[in-house]
């Protein structure tokens, strides 16, 4: 995504465990645009921290686990 504010990439992938399974794995890179990209990160941080991020994961481990209990009932 690019707006006038920031340029973001997010990229989620499934990477190798020390079960011999597959994890999920989550990185954002964002790149403020200028003063008012710098303040509007400094202003939303708190909120996507504790409140955004923590939700999109739990939302994609219960997808997951649906997705797989699916795939072995059949």
């Amino acid at each position: 995504m690019a707006n006038r504010t920031v340029h973001t990439v997010m990229h989620i992938g499934w990477v190798p465990d020390e079960a011999g399974g597959h994890r999920g794995q989550m990185a954002v890179l964002v790149k403020p645009n200028g003063l008012l990209g710098k303040a509007y990160m400094a202003t939303i941080k708190p909120f996507r921290r504790y409140i955004v991020d923590p939700a999109l994961v739990r939302h994609i481990g219960r997808q997951w686990r649906m997705q797989t209990d699916e795939r072995r009932a059949g």
